[in-house]
């Protein structure tokens, strides 16, 4: 894990571990998968805006927790975007 993926991955997983949660237990909790929770965590997959704000309304984050979710997604994707349309 690297970049934005690996940190919004590891802020991810703090979160749940703080919240005394398994991801099997988030996964009953918000609806998602337990494949999803990992591949979060992981930093595979960069979460929609709207699975964030599944995990900060299961979790009730504060809304600068929140916000800091949001901005390393955003970061995320922008920079993913810049290098997929540097390579065209």
């Amino acid at each position: 894990m690297t970049g934005e993926g690996g940190r919004l991955g590891t802020l991810l997983r703090d979160i749940r571990l703080d919240r005394g949660m398994t991801q099997e237990q988030l996964g009953e909790a918000s609806g998602l998968s337990v494949r999803s929770i990992r591949d979060l965590e992981r930093g595979v997959s960069c979460p929609r805006v709207s699975t964030l704000r599944l995990l900060t309304q299961t979790w009730g984050l504060p809304e600068s927790q929140g916000a800091e979710l949001y901005r390393l997604a955003r970061a995320w994707r922008d920079r993913s975007r810049r290098q997929r349309g540097a390579g065209d």
